[in-house]
């Protein structure tokens, strides 16, 4: 993840001023296939054994039927630049490290849109979080809220911490499954 981390941010740096925010992000896509290219990075999706559970706002998500879920995720929401996603990654498994995303390569999803693959922790959950549940979790975290499903802290912003995006496991732990994080500007 780190070396497609690095190829997303050379990639703006080399647009610089000089071409539109879409046309650093497609340059950023088009320089992550051929990173995926050289370095086998496609993820044959034929080959796994998993089974199709729901599409949310980015993800369309798979189950392993045991321990992991599959999510393509299509980086709907990194926004222009495509760094923003690996930023978030990086942050997720930094805050919230007893559900982390492993990054495993790349492939198409079923719209045929470029996604990366990650696998994440299935989780036994024995409900989903209550938004005080959550606010605490946060809190204890150094987090401030500013809204019942955001919260900041010096350097990041967490959003989109709802009720049926964070769970409560059936060992009594939260698990901040699909949040939205990104750098405080």
């Amino acid at each position: 993840m780190e070396q497609a981390t690095c190829i997303a941010r050379r990639s703006k740096e080399a647009a610089g001023e000089t071409e539109s925010t879409e046309g650093y992000k497609r340059r950023q896509t088009e320089e992550l296939i051929k990173f995926a290219n050289d370095n086998g990075l496609w993820i044959d999706l034929s080959h796994l054994n998993i089974t199709y559970m729901d599409r949310g706002g980015e993800n369309e998500v798979f189950h392993d039927g045991n321990v992991s879920v599959v999510k393509l995720n299509d980086f709907e929401y990194a926004g222009d630049d495509l760094e923003n996603f690996f930023i978030r990654i990086a942050a997720h498994n930094k805050f919230f490290g007893n559900v982390p995303y492993q990054m495993i390569g790349f492939a198409y999803n079923s719209q045929q849109e470029f996604c990366a693959v990650l696998v994440q922790p299935y989780i036994l959950a024995e409900r989903e979080a209550t938004e005080d549940e959550i606010a605490a979790y946060m809190q204890a975290l150094g987090f401030e809220m500013d809204y019942y499903d955001e919260y900041h802290n010096s350097d990041y912003e967490v959003f989109d911490a709802v009720p049926n995006n964070v769970l409560y496991g059936i060992d009594g732990n939260l698990y901040f499954i699909d949040t939205q994080i990104r750098l405080r500007s």
